[in-house]
């Protein structure tokens, strides 16, 4: 990966003049009224109504080189998470290579998993708008700054696209390379390749690893990965996909049986299947071994304007009994299982747009159920 983007970069030089770019901004302002509630026996969640405001602030700026390469700047303002603090984030810097591709410098950006991109839901996908219910769907690119290239249009049948990624494992956003952060140790990479085989069809998959990050006290390396398709026929689409994640947990060996011990939880079933501090005993542990995400969804659109949408997510988390003096373990896997239907109204640059969501087991729990109806206007711009 590195050596590729070094060649493509040594052919950056070519040009004999760059010309002045221009800039240009855009963005988005959403604001939503959320109502959560919970009849469960455990982890009751009745809160008080919220009313948000998100925000999001793009600066673009392009131009070109003067033998036809293109470069593409872009900045965005948005808040933190909890705070009403700006902060400048989700930096790229893309260079255009016409028909050798282009070359991408990503800081907090560049997101090649594709767990959400079954979805079609008729405002955005049901678990990765409000209350996500502790579902786990994998560490992206866009954690870490990061190096990418991607195949340039027209070179492969079917408008099949690949993209390819690396980091060192560095986040801090940083002013200068002397300033950065200190990184994890792991070579971080990641895949993605879609295509369109015939019109309304999108195939997709996406695949990371933390290649260095198996050591001596961790039983297995990080990895997510998955496959997706969407297909739209007239006013129909629908989504489908699944996907896994295999959480970096340290191990031990104890009476010949490898235990996993950052996920330990209680054997109880109403409580959280993952966590990453762990609460085991002596005598019985209790390892997450991976999770499987299997996610669809349906849309219809009733007019020009107005969608409606069903989209499902069940994750499983791959859970065991680990007794170390028994010969066989036992399986305690639980699901979280988020159904959300939707409705969203385009107003021009506006859309209007109800949502309501229930989710079955959060945090892997069982009996701890919620629901959220939340009601949102967002404005482009």
């Amino acid at each position: 990966m590195k050596k590729i983007i070094t060649i493509l970069f040594a052919s950056i030089f070519g040009f004999s003049a760059v010309q002045a770019g221009e800039m240009t901004v855009t963005g988005s302002a959403q604001a939503t009224y959320v109502i959560t509630s919970s009849d469960s026996a455990t982890a009751k969640q009745d809160k008080t109504p919220g009313l948000g405001f998100a925000n999001e602030l793009a600066f673009n700026a392009k131009g070109e080189f003067g033998n036809g390469y293109t470069w593409t700047y872009q900045i965005e303002l948005d808040p933190e998470q909890g705070s009403g603090a700006a902060l400048n984030d989700d930096t790229r810097l893309e260079l255009g290579l016409g028909n050798l591709g282009t070359i991408g410098i990503y800081g907090s950006e560049g997101d090649l998993n594709t767990h959400l991109a079954n979805s079609v839901a008729a405002y955005a996908p049901g678990h990765d708008i409000g209350s996500t219910g502790g579902y786990q769907g994998g560490t992206g690119m866009n954690s870490y700054n990061n190096l990418q290239y991607h195949t340039p249009a027209g070179l492969l049948p079917f408008g099949t696209s690949v993209k390819l990624a690396w980091s060192n494992g560095d986040s801090k956003q940083s002013a200068d390379a002397n300033d950065a952060g200190s990184a994890t140790g792991d070579d971080i990479n990641s895949y993605q390749v879609t295509t369109k085989p015939i019109d309304g069809l999108t195939i997709g998959a996406s695949y990371l690893e933390k290649s260095n990050s198996a050591t001596a006290t961790k039983k297995y390396k990080y990895e997510t990965g998955g496959a997706y398709g969407k297909y739209s026929v007239g006013a129909f689409s629908f989504g489908l996909g699944r996907h896994f994640v295999v959480p970096n947990l340290a191990a031990n060996t104890t009476n010949g049986k490898s235990l996993v011990t950052e996920a330990l939880v209680s054997t109880t079933s109403n409580s959280a299947v993952y966590s990453a501090n762990g609460n085991g005993s002596t005598t019985i542990d209790v390892s997450t071994k991976y999770f499987q995400n299997d996610a669809y969804s349906i849309a219809f659109a009733v007019n020009e304007n107005l969608s409606v949408s069903y989209d499902r997510l069940k994750s499983t988390a791959e859970a065991r009994d680990v007794v170390l003096t028994a010969a066989a373990d036992t399986d305690i896997s639980r699901d979280l299982t988020i159904s959300t239907i939707q409705a969203a109204y385009n107003i021009g640059g506006a859309v209007v747009a109800l949502s309501q969501k229930d989710i079955e087991g959060v945090n892997y729990a069982q009996g701890a159920n919620a629901t959220e109806f939340a009601i949102s206007l967002k404005m482009a711009f």
